[in-house]
């Protein structure tokens, strides 16, 4: 759109002197007007002694000189001013070290400047480079120098890198063209020299803000990971904890655990440029990265044939110095801990994770540690032997550390049904609804600054690394007041929801069946050894393993190049199994929004918007893959697009275009096809496997009910409890009818024909339980059993197995929903803890630089002190009302345990 009349005029006024036509100079009245600074507010024009009068503290503008009808750049230093160090402003030198007319490079936000420095040479005048620094110009070096930067453009850049992850190209660039934007008058090149200083920036402000400076033993006396931030929230010993929390007893130590996420990032890798003997770091392990030379050492040292799990995981290849980064952090608050990141040299080794994980426990842990890895069903098996040959600097007494180990939620489908039970966050006790997936979350962050990295020497890289990873801990720290109260509303809600549930479904059961249950179930979570409760003992063709085996031929398929990976890191079995994934989610917002009531609270509506962002854009991101192994569909879509108007799509309808909805309209490749196939015909096997389920325990809560119901509250508990099962078979009945339509499309192109006898249409009158005369056949004209029995692995023993896996799916059923309530409890009890702690720490933080402040440098002290007490006041006052909530409410138990219920009306209240 132009501009009006109006707004064009008063940018092309500019150019000219506008309202100032001659005349003499404002300030003397004696010379003519000539020269106007574009950076100062003032539009009028002076003469050149005045303008040079009027920019003596303001060296880094840029006059312009009125010349033959039109404004022709110049410099104060062409102009005559003259730029004193060690004076106040105005006074000049009897003794100046530079001549007044010798050029000096400073590198400022809007240009590059030659300006006439004097440096003072007076008898007790500081070095040239202090007399910089008290200027607050850095200087590029120590020794006679003649070039610095502004500390606001080092600033500016410093925060631009860290939120916009410019690179430093880029930004010098910008102010080069600002300087010269037509390439006839370039500035003296000061890249490499730029470089220079922002790294040494980088450390100086780290070294500042962690008190080096205040410090007697002074930079030489930094420890390892002393420069990184830590969290407050985590459990810090002689920090942040009771004077007595070794002390309570074990069933109470879980609330003092370290919650720790172990993963790699093969984006971060590093080209084979430069090395350390060239490029040396300035952070010897003072942050977040290891000590470099003691890390290589033990790598030299230590047999490191280990083989990683991942093999698709190994990046890099030839040239190639470092294939990725491993860390050790926080998972509960997504923080980067000291001394827990370091390179990989060829994929996830472990020798290399053990490094990291044994180097972060050192610093700083408590007794107890809850550890999550995407192997770690793996991994941890023999941590402990390895851990015996490394150095005796590693090692950590097993007989005082309680570890847990888990696998992330996120990453948990893809193991197996073993491993889902054993290391599921759902069901292990004691770790709140704590997901496991921080690092992947904190990875985002560091993504967008691989390909300025990966380019840089190995110094330059760990130290630009470890001033990124701080500032994401401190955005982190300063947000921690919002996020806590995020997750404590959220936790005080749910745990009343799920503890009533729990409740409810277990006063429609017997009381000896319920404590039997409680009995099994707490002996588990005691010791792991014993029965998992949570395991289903019948065998099944599950999706995960169809997932497992399309992986493995895909693997060969690449290998033997039959097919082309066209995407880094999603490969086209990948990219179905989660277009499925995504079809599952589009198809459980929709149910979910058709159930929402006209009595819903603006709460119960906004998560359900906040769902369907989020579902927007991890389609986006799928879609914009599916383009690249299905081009036709972009066609095909792009299309629909224009028949639709362009108008937008709610994200729960928007087409997959998926192989099985594109038979017939786009070429799809014959291996899409396969692949689709055959994890929806796993896909439908594990939709019949929970249908049964969920219809064995329908029949048997109406066998209860009506055996053991009396009275209207028994009753309406039990119906309760029997409408959230039929809600669950309705969702698979849907769940398999859709996926049954796929297969048909999908069987046309592969010329599958004997699926149908397998997997019928499912009718109504086929979601049914088997009665005991169906099971055994028993007489003539018996009306026969439902299909559904007869599918997959079904009991064959009549209706005494029947029975018997009704109770198992029973039983399993109630774990889960114990297991989802007490989980929720723990939460509210850990985030109880966790405010606590934060408000200590930051008390902790104020007494230090309390204590700092005695050794001079009072000012930074104090403000420090500042800084700390309004973040706990600010805390305090957010939290203000949640020592109530925490204590209202079903599932409360004034924290003093966790609901257990043992049939009927019946709730105690267990320590475990």
């Amino acid at each position: 759109m132009q501009p009006p009349p109006p707004t064009r005029a008063e940018l092309l006024r500019l150019d000219g002197r506008g309202l100032h036509q001659g005349g003499l100079c404002p300030d003397c009245n004696a010379a003519s007007q000539v020269y106007r600074c574009d950076d100062c507010l003032d539009s009028r024009l002076f003469c050149q002694d005045c303008i040079v009068k009027r920019h003596n503290a303001l060296p880094f503008h840029r006059p312009k000189e009125w010349k033959d009808g039109r404004f022709v750049k110049t410099s104060l230093m062409n102009l005559g001013l003259h730029y004193q160090l060690g004076h106040p402003i105005g006074q000049p030198c009897t003794n100046p070290a530079i001549a007044p007319n010798s050029s000096f490079v400073v590198i400022d936000i809007d240009a590059i400047h030659q300006i006439s420095v004097g440096f003072c040479g007076c008898q007790l005048a500081h070095p040239p480079h202090i007399q910089l620094l008290r200027s607050r110009l850095f200087p590029a070096t120590t020794s006679e120098p003649k070039t610095a930067a502004t500390f606001r453009v080092l600033e500016l850049f410093h925060l631009l890198s860290l939120t916009s992850k410019i690179s430093a190209y880029e930004y010098y660039q910008t102010i080069h063209r600002r300087t010269d934007n037509i390439g006839v008058n370039p500035p003296p090149d000061r890249y490499r020299t730029f470089l220079r200083m922002v790294r040494e920036w980088r450390h100086l402000k780290m070294l500042k803000r962690a008190g080096r400076g205040h410090d007697p033993s002074g930079v030489s006396g930094t420890k390892e990971g002393e420069l990184a931030l830590l969290c407050p929230a985590c459990p810090h010993p002689g920090k942040n904890l009771p004077e007595n929390w070794r002390e309570c007893s074990p069933k109470e130590k879980w609330r003092y655990a370290l919650f720790l996420g172990i993963d790699a990032n093969f984006r971060l890798k590093r080209l084979n440029v430069s090395n350390s003997e060239r490029d040396p770091g300035l952070n010897h392990g003072y942050a977040y990265f290891v000590h470099d030379t003691a890390f290589k050492e033990f790598l030299k040292d230590t047999c490191n044939n280990h083989d990683a799990i991942k093999s698709a995981s190994i990046r890099g290849g030839k040239g190639t110095a470092a294939s990725g980064v491993g860390t050790i952090e926080c998972s509960r608050h997504d923080m980067k801990r000291p001394v827990s990141l370091g390179d990989l040299q060829k994929g996830e080794r472990y020798v290399n994770m053990d490094y990291f994980f044994l180097s972060s426990v050192q610093f700083d842990s408590p007794d107890t540690l809850v550890v999550s890895y995407d192997i770690a069903c793996q991994w941890s098996r023999n941590l402990f032997k390895r851990m015996s040959t490394y150095p005796h600097r590693l090692h950590i007494r097993q007989s005082t550390k309680n570890i847990t180990f888990a696998v992330p939620k996120f990453h948990l489908p893809a193991h197996r049904e073993h491993c889902q039970i054993t290391y599921s966050l759902n069901f292990l006790p004691r770790v709140g609804r704590t997901d496991g997936e921080a690092p992947e979350r904190g990875w985002a962050a560091l993504n967008p600054v691989a390909s300025s990295t990966k380019e840089m020497g190995p110094g330059s890289r760990r130290d630009t690394l470890d001033d990124i990873l701080g500032d994401y801990n401190w955005r982190k720290i300063t947000s921690l007041f919002a996020s806590i109260l995020r997750k404590a509303k959220e936790a005080v809600s749910l745990r009343e929801e799920h503890v009533a549930a729990f409740k409810t479904f277990s006063a429609a059961l017997p009381p000896d069946t319920i404590a039997e249950w409680t009995h099994a179930v707490q002996e588990w979570e005691l010791d792991a050894s014993m029965p998992n409760p949570f395991e289903l003992t019948v065998q099944k063709t599950s999706e995960n393993a169809v997932r497992l085996e399309l992986a493995q031929e895909e693997a060969l398929a690449i290998a033997s190049r039959e097919i082309t990976i066209v995407h880094e890191d999603i490969t086209p079995s990948l990219l179905m199994s989660q277009g499925l994934e995504l079809e599952d989610l589009q198809r459980r917002l929709r149910m979910d929004i058709q159930n929402l009531n006209t009595g819903a609270t603006d709460l119960q509506r906004a998560k359900l918007v906040e769902r369907s962002n989020r579902l927007r854009r991890q389609l986006d991101a799928w879609i914009e893959v599916q383009h690249l192994y299905m081009p036709s569909v972009a066609a095909l879509r792009a299309r629909a697009d224009r028949e639709g108007g362009g108008a937008p799509i709610e994200a729960m309808n928007i087409q997959l275009m998926l192989p099985s909805h594109a038979v017939g309209k786009a070429e799809t490749s014959h291996f899409l096809l396969q692949y689709e196939w055959r994890l929806r015909f796993a896909y439908a096997h594990d939709v019949l496997q929970k249908l049964r389920r969920h219809v064995l325990l329908r029949t048997h809560m109406y066998r209860l009910k009506n055996a053991h119901g009396q009275g209207q509250h028994y009753h309406t508990r039990s119906l309760d409890v029997i409408k959230g099962v039929q809600a669950k078979i309705i969702v698979n009945t849907i769940r398999y009818r859709e996926n049954r339509l796929a297969l048909c499309a999908l069987s046309i192109p592969l010329a599958q024909t004997e699926w149908e006898k397998e997997l019928r249409p499912l009718q109504e009158n086929d979601i049914r339980a088997p009665s005991a005369a169906e099971l055994d056949a028993v007489g003539e004209g018996r009306r026969s059993i439902s299909w559904i029995w007869k599918v997959g692995e079904v009991p064959e023993g009549g209706s005494k197995d029947m029975m018997q896996q009704v109770y198992k799916a029973l039983k399993i059923e109630w774990c889960k929903i114990r297991a989802r309530a007490h989980r929720w409890q723990e939460e509210c009890i850990l985030l109880e803890e966790e405010t606590a702690r934060v408000v200590a720490f930051f008390k902790w933080e104020a007494q230090r630089w309390k204590n700092l402040a005695g050794y001079g440098c009072r000012a930074y002290a104090l403000q420090q002190i500042d800084n700390r007490n309004l973040m706990r006041s600010n805390c305090e006052r957010a939290w203000s009302d949640l020592e109530a909530w925490f204590k209202a409410g079903e599932g409360n138990a004034n924290g003093c345990g966790f609901v257990e219920a043992y049939g009927g009306d019946e709730i105690q209240i267990s320590k475990i």
